[in-house]
């Protein structure tokens, strides 16, 4: 077997030690200042040196001593083609798998015939209003991300724009990779660190899923089948453990911060330097959750988006004559916003359809009905973000591809 070597130094020989034969065998070679060396090692030669020439310059000379492990070489390279493929296949098949399975629950045993229906009797004035009001909460979210950056660092027409191609590629993009472009976007926009938006990312977030929760235990608990709210109240305590957890980690920041310069005095490495740098940037972006100037205004802003989408839900089911309480729109809006968080397909396809209108069906909504307004609710959502995220993505679509390479390649600059 081979073994391959690029060497960038001035004159060198290259010594090769025999086990058979004990002795060190010199093969010289020429001055050009960049070799592609193949070295023909036999089993038996476990050991090479390289070393500096007579006529070599000092400065220029190395010694290395390493250990050839011919017979684990081929292995290790299968093992991890074979690792990379597995780990491919799980982050992008499963999702579809799971999808699959929703499509096939949320649909089987439905009448065709009574959903159409459904969706033909709906009263357009009522879904336009919806439509409306859906348009005016992304205008809000941008207007609320301006305030969640530490300083004064993008427009509110540059928040629309990269708020919503983050939405959009969210819509056809697994795993919710639609943050991570939104988080790469925004860097180039701002001129911040992608570690400082992806952070104001998390705070938005964070204050979202905290606002459904309280929604929700306000006015929805116990409604319907008592495992599905069951389900969802457990939804509502991962975020409630969450932000306790956001929120220790805030009060001790300074504990934090003196922690992690401790480890990086004792490593005193590349990593760990960078690792201290980008947690204080994070922390950075987390500065509205303990600002008393900022806090009260991501609060105000986030009541305000979901008062506005609850009066999307109320204006869906009044056009599909549900005559759902307040209490029962707001379990309508609380399932579809928390089953998208299942790792399906993109935008959610699938776990909505079935989560939703088994919570819908619970409260006494007839299931082809039920299906229908999510159905409809699904795709005002596509409506809304599809039309002005694909725009963003031509305007800047120089730039996706580079944003991709990066999100690779994991810079942060």
């Amino acid at each position: 077997m081979a073994f391959f070597l690029i060497a960038d130094t001035l004159p060198f020989e290259i010594r090769t030690y025999s086990a058979n034969s004990q002795r060190l065998r010199a093969l010289p070679i020429g001055d050009r200042s960049t070799q592609l060396i193949r070295l023909a090692i036999s089993s038996e030669s476990l050991q090479f040196l390289f070393a500096p020439t007579a006529d070599a310059p000092e400065q220029a000379g190395f010694a290395v001593k390493r250990k050839v492990r011919l017979d684990t070489e081929t292995a290790s390279v299968h093992q991890h083609r074979v690792h990379s493929l597995k780990r491919k296949l799980l982050s992008r098949g499963v999702p579809w798998i799971i999808t699959v399975v929703a499509l096939y629950l949320a649909f089987e045993g439905v009448d065709w015939a009574t959903l159409i229906a459904h969706i033909r009797e709906v009263t357009p004035l009522l879904i336009a209003g919806a439509l409306a009001l859906t348009v005016c909460s992304y205008l809000f979210r941008s207007r609320r991300w301006q305030h969640l950056f530490p300083r004064p660092s993008i427009s509110f027409s540059a928040s629309c724009k990269v708020l919503i191609l983050g939405f959009f590629m969210n819509n056809i993009l697994p795993a919710r990779a639609g943050e991570f472009v939104r988080a790469h976007m925004g860097a180039k926009v701002t001129g911040e660190t992608r570690t400082l938006v992806l952070a104001t990312i998390a705070t938005e977030r964070l204050a979202d899923g905290v606002m459904l929760s309280l929604f929700f235990v306000a006015f929805a608990l116990g409604l319907g089948d008592q495992s599905m709210s069951s389900g969802l109240l457990y939804v509502a305590y991962l975020f409630a453990a969450a932000t306790a957890s956001v929120a220790l980690i805030l009060v001790n920041r300074a504990r934090v911060f003196s922690l992690a310069d401790r480890i990086h005095q004792r490593v005193d490495n590349r990593a760990s330097r960078y690792a201290t740098d980008r947690l204080r940037i994070f922390m950075e972006g987390l500065s509205p959750l303990y600002s008393r100037h900022k806090f009260p205004i991501l609060t105000l802003w986030t009541f305000v988006i979901w008062s506005v989408e609850l009066g999307v839900y109320y204006l869906i089911q009044q056009g599909f004559n549900a005559n759902l309480s307040l209490h029962g729109c707001v379990l309508f809006m609380v399932a579809v916003n928390f089953s998208s968080l299942i790792p399906a397909a993109p935008g959610g396809i699938g776990v909505i359809e079935w989560a939703a209108t088994a919570v819908l069906t619970s409260i006494g909504v007839p299931r082809e009905q039920a299906l229908s307004m999510v159905i409809l609710q699904h795709a005002m959502q596509y409506l809304v973000v599809g039309i002005p995220g694909a725009m963003a993505m031509l305007t800047w679509k120089k730039e996706i591809p580079e944003v991709e390479r990066e999100i690779e390649e994991g810079s942060d600059e």
